[in-house]
């Protein structure tokens, strides 16, 4: 995969040991830690960068990302922290919790605008979906956006459908109204894929400096 600069960027357990590195570091008060790759790598612009952080069971417990083009290891860094202590689905993770996850690093590329909502494949795209909702026919000018994504395993872990994921993403948005076939047609949808790296803690354990016994 590559990105804006020419720079070929593919996730490794780097990523998400840095992750691990920088929350252990936040949640110890300690000294931000350095990205160990090389530094073509870490100045690199990515397109799009997710951070998921699990218990076991593949039960989440956080993901917060950006669809903006970003330097990936400021991002890397800032999204490690929001996904684990400032997701508003969950509580933030203390310190007792961090030998129990696992990390996942998603860098996103291939953006594609789709020609409808069901014009992507399970198991190679994620899928972000935008679509503006009317308030009123008496007041078209009054209207609501509504926005979701899942990333492509998302699709895979849960055994969803087209059909069952672009409903769960309009309920994702914020909306709840019908999921007519009207609504459907209104969607823009863009498909993109990721290149995905994910570690347990205790897969890095040995190379945490400051980590958990």
């Amino acid at each position: 995969m590559r990105v804006d600069d020419g720079v070929s960027v593919k996730v490794t357990e780097e990523f998400c040991l840095f992750c691990f590195q920088v929350l252990l570091a936040e949640l110890q008060d300690q000294l931000a830690p350095s990205f160990d790759v090389p530094d073509l790598v870490a100045s690199a612009k990515v397109l799009g960068l997710f951070v998921t952080w699990q218990l076991p069971e593949a039960k989440l417990r956080g993901c917060i990302g950006t669809f903006r083009p970003v330097k990936l290891e400021g991002a890397l860094a800032e999204f490690a922290l929001q996904s684990s202590l400032t997701d508003r689905r969950f509580r933030p993770v203390v310190l007792e919790e961090v030998p129990l996850l696992s990390c996942r690093v998603s860098v996103l590329h291939s953006f594609e605008p789709c020609q409808d909502a069901y014009d992507w494949e399970i198991g190679t795209h994620g899928v972000r979906i935008d679509f503006t909702v009317v308030a009123s026919r008496l007041c078209p000018c009054s209207a609501t956006l509504y926005s979701a994504t899942f990333l492509p395993e998302v699709m895979v872990e849960h055994g969803m459908s087209h059909e069952v994921a672009i409903d769960k993403l309009v309920r994702k948005a914020g909306y709840r109204g019908r999921c007519d076939d009207g609504l459907i047609e209104s969607i823009d949808a863009t498909r993109f894929q990721s290149s995905i790296k994910e570690v347990s803690y205790d897969d890095v354990a040995d190379r945490l400096s400051g980590g958990l016994t």
